[in-house]
């Protein structure tokens, strides 16, 4: 990375399974890795002479002590040297504590769909995020909306349609016809009904027509590793950000990625002080999968 570039933290346990995969998806930024369990503040990351621009600070819990010591820190180095905090949080974070850190950090984004969600937002953050014209011509890529709430199918498909898909819009995943089209010749938006009985048998059908993205009114680690399982090429957390939802897209219809299958993690619990260790291997797993 250029020298003058941004610089880009993380900080988190990578021994947890999702804490990596969303370090491996920040590896195109070359974040520098902080505090390898994760369990406490690191201090480098405020140094005000060699601390990073954007800090990417995930949080299993986050304790009123967590946030007076960030408010500690905010006053002592001033506006002007503190980061631009990305607070990325487990659903046991506290929305009291997500509140009273509302002036302390820039953006908030649920643990489940970060690796999702975070390199465009950091893109966004660092004035990279390329305009629709440097991206797939979407025309000709045909996307159906699919939500039992009208309101919300609407809007979906407008957003969509005003990206540049053709879209169609239904109120439930019709069954399979008898001969699937080719994979990968029509995209899916999915307002997935995870209360409902079976719904994970209706994505995996859906997903052998083409790319499924998985709208989860509460994307918890559970929810999307069985919507991972079932066939979902990619996972948001509703109510999600326009965004996000047509760079998802975008994706997908560049390159309809396979789903990820893995087992569902559980949160871990509150994080506690571990003996002291190398700090090689979360550089390690900063870099996992970029040669």
């Amino acid at each position: 990375m250029d020298a003058t570039s941004p610089t880009i933290g993380f900080s988190g346990d990578l021994d947890d399974p999702w804490v990596e995969e969303i370090a491996r998806a920040l590896r195109d930024f070359e974040p520098t890795p902080y505090d390898p369990d994760g369990a406490s503040l690191p201090p480098e990351a405020f140094d005000p002479e060699h601390g990073p621009d954007v800090l990417v600070l995930h949080r299993s819990r986050l304790s009123p002590a967590d946030v007076a010591r960030l408010e500690e820190l905010r006053r002592a180095l001033g506006p002007s040297a503190w980061p631009r905090i990305v607070l990325c949080v487990s659903p046991y974070v506290r929305y009291a504590e997500i509140e009273r850190c509302s002036g302390l950090v820039e953006l908030v984004v649920p643990e489940a769909t970060a690796a999702e969600t975070l390199p465009r937002q950091l893109e966004r953050m660092l004035g990279r995020a390329p305009g629709r014209s440097k991206r797939l011509a979407a025309e000709a890529m045909p996307v159906e909306v699919v939500s039992s709430d009208y309101a919300l199918r609407q809007v979906l498909s407008e957003a969509c349609a005003r990206a540049g898909y053709r879209t169609a819009e239904a109120a439930s995943l019709a069954p399979p016809p008898e001969a699937a089209p080719t994979p990968g010749r029509r995209l899916t938006v999915w307002d997935v009904p995870v209360l409902e009985a079976r719904w994970e048998e209706r994505l995996e059908r859906r997903s052998r027509q083409g790319p499924v993205l998985a709208l989860l009114g509460f994307a918890d680690r559970a929810s999307v590793a069985l919507a991972r399982a079932a066939g979902a090429a990619a996972c948001l957390d509703l109510p999600c950000a326009m965004d996000d939802l047509i760079d998802a897209l975008d994706r997908l219809a560049r390159d309809p990625a396979r789903p990820r299958v893995e087992a569902a993690h559980a949160t871990p619990p509150a994080p506690t002080a571990r003996p002291s260790r190398s700090r090689t291997r979360p550089a390690r797993a900063l870099q996992a999968g970029a040669e």
